[in-house]
């Protein structure tokens, strides 16, 4: 999670079933410890690099026979220029559904977004809104 003078950058994904935002990340691939994997998909995603601060939250996610250890962390811009992402959520040939679009919201503002997953927006919401 990237905040900074009040604002958090998101990605806005219309997909044929619906608008919803969720915020920067995916999975660890073969090799990558977590930091690494958070700093290739800031890279892919958003087209910027980032420092990693503080973990803000992890939790275990279980669905079917998948077991999800997942983690937020607050991160810094140091370089890249944001919306340059060319990661394959942005390749029309990779099979992804719809647009991702990425934007920079109020923090105060998120309450009323449909922010994915709603545990971690709440969270964030109470931490840095007053």
């Amino acid at each position: 999670m990237i905040i900074d003078n009040n604002k958090i950058i998101l990605i806005k994904r219309v997909r044929s079933n619906g608008t919803y935002w969720v915020f920067p990340g995916g999975g660890v691939e073969k090799g990558e410890d977590k930091i690494q994997a958070l700093k290739r998909e800031c890279k892919e995603e958003l087209g910027i690099d980032v420092k990693v601060d503080d973990l803000f939250f992890n939790k275990k996610v279980e669905e079917s026979d998948i077991i999800q250890d997942q983690y937020w962390y607050l991160c810094r811009q140091i370089g890249g220029r944001l919306g340059t992402g060319e990661g394959p959520e942005f390749q029309k040939d990779k099979g992804y559904d719809g647009t991702h679009n990425i934007e920079s919201i109020l923090v105060k503002d998120i309450k009323n977004l449909d922010l994915l997953p709603k545990e971690v927006r709440d969270l964030v919401y109470s931490k840095f809104v007053n």
